[in-house]
């Protein structure tokens, strides 16, 4: 019997380059940086526009929600009209969704731009992955991802210290500037350096049904919703440590502001370090290999927090465990990124889509979990380790049926 793909075999050919890497990874990677920049302006705007803090939070939920759906959207329809225009629409809106979140007169014109902003961001972020796809397959589209992830991992670490800097020169409206010029210069890049990668005879249908078909092609593949519920399953416990460690370290353990910074810059360089390791080692080692070593070693970090909570060991045991579960990371997001890519490869932009939007909607779904169990180490170990585990045990279950089907 053979093995259920939708994997399409294809030369590129000069008409289907790689975008240049650099500006694709920032169009990819924006809008993280889009959250974590303006986090430390929350107080501030909720003072500005006259609001609850609650209320401004909202705009944060808002555009993590219109990411998560707008990777589910934009992707089918990118495989039915080609990824350039998406990533022209996208770039346009962000720029112009930012300029609505700099001048907004209040929190709901705020929210609603934040809206725009998350679906433009997700249009880009899903058409980028895809042109990887497209022109790329093996050990080499597995380094490109890894670059992606590389380069998207310094943006937990510049974000908030870029954040900052801006509000001591200006205000939290400088920040949505900052973000429009960033869109307006990405426009820029996809008019003047990106060329269509998909041709038009590997393009299927525009409309709902096309797009309901191909996301029911690959959801039929074992394989595939394997890959999708293992991100999902490893992004809530990893969300777990995003929402939750701010409180642990700084109510729990009594750290300063600067120094909770401090922690989140060490442990996103980790992830920085090991994307970097991972490219190097890919061709050498299978990505289900480096999937499952990654998320084996995350699954070690998270237990490494759940004990020294239990045991009382204090904070450096717990820091330390966390950079080991950052740094892991640093293995799961390409190599992930990477099989889901090839398994789906006959529609790229909707395996990006799935993979991207089902992974971070339902992982930004689980990360008040830790918090409503006390906000705690304790609770946060517990979340990280039971979730990372599932992770690993799909991911071997799938993987050893992978095998036995011939």
């Amino acid at each position: 019997m053979a093995v259920v793909t939708t994997e399409r075999t294809r030369i590129p050919t000069a008409t289907t380059v790689l975008p240049p890497i650099l500006p694709l990874a920032l169009i990819v990677g924006v809008s993280p940086f889009a959250t974590d920049m303006y986090i430390p302006a929350l107080p501030a705007i909720a003072r500005d526009l006259g609001t609850t803090p609650g209320a401004v939070q909202l705009s944060l939920t808002a555009f993590l929600v219109a990411f998560a759906v707008g990777q589910l959207l934009a992707g089918p329809v990118s495989d039915g009209i080609g990824r350039r225009p998406l990533l022209l629409v996208g770039t346009a809106v962000f720029a112009l969704a930012s300029v609505g979140c700099a001048f907004a007169p209040d929190v709901v014109t705020l929210v609603l731009a934040r809206v725009f902003q998350g679906l433009a961001g997700a249009a880009g972020a899903v058409a980028g992955r895809a042109m990887v796809s497209d022109v790329t397959g093996g050990p080499r589209m597995a380094k490109v991802f890894g670059t992606l992830a590389a380069i998207n991992a310094i943006g937990p670490v510049v974000a908030p210290l870029a954040g900052g800097a801006v509000l001591t020169i200006g205000t939290w409206r400088l920040m949505f500037v900052v973000l429009a010029v960033l869109g307006a210069v990405f426009f820029v890049a996809v008019v003047v350096r990106f060329r269509e990668t998909l041709p038009r005879e590997f393009r299927g249908g525009v409309g709902l049904g096309a797009n309901w078909s191909r996301i029911r092609e690959l959801m039929a593949i074992p394989r595939f919703r394997a890959y999708v519920l293992t991100g999902v399953l490893s992004t809530i416990g990893f969300f777990a440590y995003i929402a939750t460690s701010s409180f642990v370290f700084q109510t729990e353990f009594g750290f300063s502001e600067g120094m909770y910074t401090l922690v989140f810059a060490t442990n996103a360089s980790m992830m920085i370090v090991t994307t970097l390791v991972f490219r190097r080692v890919v061709g050498r080692f299978s990505e289900d290999a480096l999937l499952s070593f990654g998320l084996a070693v995350g699954t070690l970090g998270a237990v490494g927090v759940l004990v020294s909570a239990l045991l009382g060991l204090g904070v450096v045991p717990v820091w330390v465990s966390l950079a080991v579960v950052t740094g892991a990371w640093g293995f799961v997001l390409p190599a992930a990124m990477t099989r889901t890519q090839h398994i789906g490869a006959a529609h790229p932009g909707t395996a990006a889509a799935l993979q991207g939007g089902l992974t971070f909607g339902l992982g930004g779904l689980g990360t008040p979990l830790a918090g409503a169990l006390g906000g705690t180490a304790l609770a946060m170990g517990s979340v990280m380790a039971v979730l990372m585990a599932a992770a690993v045990a799909v991911q071997l279950v799938a993987t050893r049926r992978g095998r036995s089907v011939s």
